[in-house]
């Protein structure tokens, strides 16, 4: 009896150190696959009455930084504005607490009908708005209201993709427009091993057809760069999609990576986009 103690004892060691050395080994891993960072919220701003367009404004907030990015402003009719550069001012509340933030359009000109949002960032402690209840934008010249228009509030998608190595993170869709994030690496290797790395962003183009084939997707965007100003580093800005027949939101989207180094030194993968809540880790 005591020798087979003994043996249930020793395969129970056994176990344990087979179990606790897989799980050091496997830590970074998982502790990339899994941690991320926190988003409080991620929004669209548009709206137009019979003066002017708003398109695309993205409002975005985690735990360090609030940014105000991208998105078009568009006049019906810009001789409204004489010959004077428009003022545009956008105001964000949230209960009694509001934050505005006013510029003037770059290269003005009275013939041009379209133009775009001047971006804003700012550390998240410096902002003290914790989600966006109301939204306006006034344009104004010479201190005179031209119009004043009350936009929608439209939270994105975000999404998340990994494998065990690499991880598309801040990466978000509208019906329109894309937030293409940026590529993270655990693999402190690839920048030796690859000069060249090319993302390409796209979208399932029969979703009774194939998914491993290829020739079934469709190409809306790609990024190319090294790896060493691509990887690991900042976002790569949105990107609007012009056809107006596809909704993003309802596309089965990916990202196909491409590590370079020379022509005969290729590594290509798929990172499969899913839709994750706002409100939540991300990683």
């Amino acid at each position: 009896m005591k020798k087979k103690y003994m043996q249930h004892l020793i395969v129970s060691i056994v176990f344990a150190i087979i179990v606790s050395t897989t799980l050091f080994f496997m830590y970074d891993s998982f502790k990339f696959q899994t941690f991320g960072e926190i988003v409080y919220y991620d929004y669209i701003l548009s709206g137009s009455n019979d003066f002017v367009t708003i398109e695309n404004v993205e409002v975005y907030c985690d735990q360090d930084n609030f940014y105000l990015n991208d998105g078009r402003i568009l006049f019906t009719d810009s001789s409204i504005l004489s010959q004077q550069t428009p003022t545009i001012k956008l105001e964000l509340s949230s209960d009694e607490k509001k934050f505005n933030h006013e510029f003037t359009l770059d290269n003005y000109d009275q013939n041009n009908l379209i133009y775009s949002f001047n971006n804003y960032s700012s550390k998240t402690d410096g902002i003290n708005l914790d989600t966006i209840k109301t939204a306006t934008l006034t344009v104004e010249t010479n201190n005179q209201e031209l119009t004043k228009l009350k936009l929608d509030i439209t939270p994105l998608d975000r999404l998340e993709g990994s494998n065990s190595e690499y991880r598309i993170e801040n990466a978000a869709i509208s019906k329109s427009m894309i937030r293409l994030g940026s590529l993270k690496t655990s693999n402190d290797n690839v920048f030796k091993d690859y000069s060249d790395v090319s993302l390409e962003y796209r979208y399932l183009k029969d979703k009774k057809g194939d998914p491993k084939d290829n020739d079934n997707y469709v190409v809306f965007h790609k990024i190319s760069g090294t790896t060493k100003e691509l990887i690991n580093n900042d976002d790569y800005g949105t990107y609007n999609l012009e056809d107006d027949d596809i909704d993003l939101k309802n596309e089965k989207l990916s990202v196909v990576v491409i590590l370079s180094n020379g022509d005969d030194n290729q590594y290509a993968f798929a990172i499969d986009l899913n839709v994750q809540e706002a409100g939540d880790y991300y990683g």
